[in-house]
């Protein structure tokens, strides 16, 4: 089991080389304040092992559609999506399903150390397992029986999320038209877009421009995974949102909703 730890919402750091890598998450190596998606710019990275950086994508050592431990994996991961990010010809979802299809051959995870998102549910737990020479990182998450983390969005980043354990309710939703400024309290319409029940080995994925805002719920059995999650332009910040339960539109499967910025963030400090 991970080491349990309370993760502090104290937007203060202790050192030049504290920072908030996840969302209510802290390390002096920890983790970031800000958005889900900003995870990888404000953490400086640190060069990967020597096995990582020397397979090249053309010729990933084990493509034989075994199992993949986890170095075997990031020894195939990481220079395919260096090489990808490289192609001037660049495509989101080809990244994506290039590095979700190899996630799904996972046989393990990391023993990560991880922390619980007090300040939006105590029972999901999140951690870094990779933060490489890579166009991505990878957080692993843990979530208790009935956890539940709220929609939030992934401004400029895209997110391939593959179960490991249990079983996890995991919904996409999109924008209708302009949405507006998170400090906005005006309600604004998002249609959902998928609604799966993702096991082991099961992906889902969302780009900048496609299914952003996702949600995650788990039943009496709980649930662990990762997200492997890539910026696409400059940093972020990110909104949870206040989702009605009841759709507007059923058949459309539109839903309103307004921003919750607040939602996950230090509190304010007293003057």
């Amino acid at each position: 089991m991970p080491e349990q730890r309370s993760i502090s919402a104290d937007g203060s750091a202790e050192s030049a080389h504290e920072v908030e890598v996840f969302p209510g998450v802290h390390e002096r190596r920890y983790f970031l304040r800000g958005s889900l998606a900003t995870l990888a710019a404000v953490i400086a990275l640190k060069a990967a092992p020597n096995g990582v950086l020397g397979q090249t994508a053309g010729n990933p050592a084990g493509a034989t559609g075994e199992m993949l431990g986890w170095d075997d994996f990031l020894k195939q991961a990481v220079p395919v999506a260096q090489q990808l990010f490289a192609e001037p010809t660049f495509s989101v979802d080809e990244y994506l399903y290039r590095i979700g299809s190899l996630a799904t051959r996972l046989k393990e995870l990391p023993d990560s150390k991880l922390g619980p998102y007090t300040s939006v549910d105590p029972r999901v737990w999140f951690g870094p397992s990779f933060r490489g020479a890579s166009p991505f990182f990878i957080i692993q998450w843990r979530m208790e029986p009935g956890a539940f983390l709220p929609p939030h969005n992934h401004p400029k980043a895209s997110v391939c999320t593959l179960g490991f354990e249990g079983e996890v309710r995991l919904r996409n939703f999109e924008i209708i038209g302009e949405a507006p400024a998170y400090d906005s309290k005006k309600t604004f319409q998002v249609r959902e877009t998928r609604d799966e029940t993702m096991k082991h080995g099961r992906i889902g994925t969302l780009s900048p421009v496609r299914d952003n805002i996702h949600c995650f719920r788990v039943g009496k059995e709980g649930a662990r995974g990762i997200d492997i999650n890539t910026l696409h332009g400059e940093i972020s910040k990110f909104s949870f949102l206040n989702m009605a339960e009841k759709p507007a539109d059923p058949e459309k499967r539109i839903f309103e909703a307004t921003w919750n910025p607040e939602l996950g963030q230090p509190p304010a400090k007293k003057t």
